[in-house]
């Protein structure tokens, strides 16, 4: 099995994953009803299924993984970091690393963003919200005149992958069709483009 997966492909099978109702309609309820714990607790969820069902193993709050000598159930206070298989317990690079913010601030998305780009995987991504699809061009500007801008230069490797998905509460009723949506940052446009899948 090939442990690089690309953001086309990762978020294909988020999508898949969460229209199961195990996620979806507790996802669309703490999305409508702003319970930010819960929201939080079955997103983290939806994307520790998503990595399983991609063949890797996955570590978050709730979700402990015996992948490295440690145990832990977070890594480097990285919301979700998944692994490739192994048959042995090893020090080896994480496949993804995910934040899943909950908070609107857009310094705290760019906090969230900054984390999984310094991280050295394949796949870097950021699950944030916003309260009307009118905000997200305003917080995908200043993702790539900020963050992305302040590390361009700095290669996180060939290949990388950086996805952001943003919802919007607004739509919450569409979920998860008109909730979510994808963007995937073209380095050589130097801006975040919706992901075409």
């Amino acid at each position: 099995m090939n442990p690089v997966i690309g953001a086309r492909e990762w978020y294909k099978a988020f999508w898949l994953e969460v229209r199961h109702a195990r996620w979806a309609e507790p996802l669309r309820d703490a999305a409508l009803q702003q319970r930010l714990k819960n929201w939080t607790r079955h997103l983290t969820g939806a994307v520790v299924a998503t990595c399983h069902a991609l063949g890797w193993t996955a570590v978050a709050r709730g979700h402990l993984a015996e992948v490295l000598p440690v145990a832990k159930q977070e890594y480097l206070a990285i919301d979700v970091m998944a692994f490739p298989p192994s048959k042995s317990q090893g020090w080896r690079r994480p496949v993804a690393a995910f934040e899943l913010e909950n908070r609107l601030e857009e310094d705290i998305v760019a906090y969230s963003l900054w984390k999984v780009s310094l991280i050295r995987c394949p796949l870097a991504g950021v699950f944030c919200y916003r309260q009307d699809p009118e905000e997200t061009g305003n917080l995908l500007s200043a993702l790539a005149g900020g963050v992305m801008g302040e590390l361009e230069g700095t290669s996180p490797g060939e290949g990388r992958s950086t996805l952001l998905v943003v919802g919007t509460r607004s739509r919450g009723e569409d979920f998860p069709d008109g909730f979510f949506k994808p963007y995937v940052w073209d380095s050589a446009f130097r801006q975040f483009r919706p992901l075409l899948w």
